[in-house]
C-alpha cells in the first residue's frame, strides 16, 4: 500500500501545489470575520471595535478576490461557534463563565491591538 502524495510529500515541496495569495486572503478574511463574530456575540465588544476590525482586514487581506462576500461567508460559519457557548451558558454556567473569562479577554486585547491607531 502506498502513502498518498499529500502524506509522502512535506509542505513546501516543489509537487505540492502552493495556496495562491487571493485563497489564503479569503481565508484570512473568513478567520478574521469569524472572530469578529465571536467577538461580537460571545463576548460583547463594542460593535465600533468590530467595525474597526473589520477595516482594518479590508487593507489586510487586499489580495481576497470577494471581502464582503468571504467576510460573510467567515461570519455565518461561526454560527456553531456562538450556539455552542449559549448552550453552555445554559447546561453549565461555571464552565461557560471560565470559558469566557480565558477567551473574551485575548479577544478583547487582540483586537486592540490590531486595531491601535484606527
Amino acid at each position: 500500500m502506498q502513502p498518498s502524495t499529500a502524506q509522502a510529500l512535506p509542505p513546501g515541496h516543489p509537487a505540492v501545489q502552493q495556496p495562491s495569495p487571493q485563497s489564503v486572503a479569503a481565508e484570512g478574511v473568513r478567520t478574521s470575520a469569524n472572530i469578529a463574530r465571536g467577538a461580537a456575540d460571545i463576548c460583547h465588544i463594542d460593535a465600533v471595535k468590530i467595525a474597526r476590525f473589520k477595516a482594518v482586514a479590508r487593507k489586510s487581506f487586499t489580495d481576497a478576490p470577494d471581502f464582503d462576500g468571504e467576510w460573510n461567508l467567515g461570519y455565518k460559519e461561526a454560527q456553531s461557534t456562538v450556539d455552542r457557548f449559549a448552550a453552555l451558558k445554559t447546561s453549565n454556567p461555571q464552565e461557560y463563565a471560565q470559558k469566557i473569562g480565558e477567551a473574551c479577554p485575548a479577544l478583547t486585547r487582540g483586537i486592540d491591538e490590531s486595531t491601535a491607531g484606527q
